[in-house]
């Protein structure tokens, strides 16, 4: 004998099947796809979160290349020279770490030209 029991109070239902005595389960095998690591070198901070956060991941970080721990205040300031995952690599949320440089230094030194 099967016992259907509805959850009325709280909004929900167990899924019972009437025909036999195991709850019904989802199907776990279709996976959703990670998503992957954009180009970000040489582009903005700002337009290198943007990037990342249009594939679905809205949790990166961002260091200071320079190794003065400075604080990335304005993002549009700072310019991308190092990204720890290359392009097109499954990411997940605090994955992502890129290395950043003040854009007066990354034209006086050469970079992102």
């Amino acid at each position: 004998m099967v016992t259907v029991v509805t959850l009325l109070a709280i909004g929900c239902s167990p899924q019972t099947d009437p025909r036999s005595d195991t709850a019904a389960t989802p199907d776990l095998t279709t996976s959703v796809p990670r998503p992957l690591m954009p180009e970000v070198l040489c582009l903005t901070l700002q337009d290198a979160q943007d990037l990342i956060q249009d594939q679905g991941v809205y949790y990166s970080r961002s260091e200071d290349a320079s190794g003065e721990n400075r604080n990335q205040v304005y993002d549009a300031n700072w310019i991308v020279i190092e990204q720890n995952i290359s392009p097109g690599q499954p990411i997940d949320e605090g994955d992502v770490v890129l290395k950043v440089l003040k854009r007066d230094e990354v034209v006086s030194r050469g970079l992102c030209q």
